[in-house]
């Protein structure tokens, strides 16, 4: 009887050992099942093209003032030149200048200076927001009778925010005693593209 008895609890413990097993392996393949359900959503953020920017100073004036008869050189500074590059295609840029000879009032002959006398020394290139300055190079000097470039950037360069700072134009006046004294002006003409 004692033995019965005995073999009964062996069954019962037994099953209940089972059914748990059971349990434990039903509820895991539940818990596996109900996590492996979802969905994936795709997140859309559209980012547009930019412009491409530059800025400079408005009118711009020599240092020093010629005496007629006396040679000597008179030097302004560009302090900054602002570029932006916001196309987002990083297809690299150019800075161009050109100017004329500077004329005072309607009339030409003594009344200029020659663009053959001013020169043109860029500046520094910065980037005031961090962005990358490789592969942007500063123009050469030179004199404005040929065109000059201020700076560029190669392909898959020159995106961003960048300035040069501290271009030097530089005008030589050579002493001429038939020189008219008055004020001698023309446009300086920065394009980027």
């Amino acid at each position: 009887m004692k033995t019965k008895k005995q073999q009964i609890k062996q069954q019962i413990s037994a099953t209940l050992v089972i059914s748990f097993m059971i349990f434990m392996v039903f509820g895991t393949m539940n818990t596996e099942f109900a996590s492996a359900l979802g969905t994936n959503v795709t997140l859309v953020q559209n980012i547009v093209q930019g412009t491409l920017q530059l800025e400079a100073q408005a009118s711009l004036g020599f240092a020093t003032p010629f005496t007629i008869g006396v040679a000597g050189n008179s030097t302004a500074n560009m302090t900054v030149v602002n570029m932006r590059d916001y196309r987002g295609n990083a297809a690299g840029w150019s800075i161009a200048a050109s100017m004329n000879n500077m004329y005072m009032g309607a009339a030409f002959g003594a009344n200029n200076i020659s663009n053959a006398n001013i020169s043109w020394y860029p500046g520094t290139i910065n980037s005031p927001d961090g962005s990358t300055i490789t592969g942007i190079t500063a123009g050469t000097s030179g004199v404005f009778s040929a065109g000059k470039s201020l700076a560029s950037s190669t392909s898959n360069n020159g995106m961003g925010n960048f300035n040069v700072a501290n271009t030097l134009i530089n005008i030589t006046y050579n002493g001429n005693p038939a020189q008219l004294w008055g004020t001698y002006q023309n446009t300086l003409l920065i394009t980027i593209s």
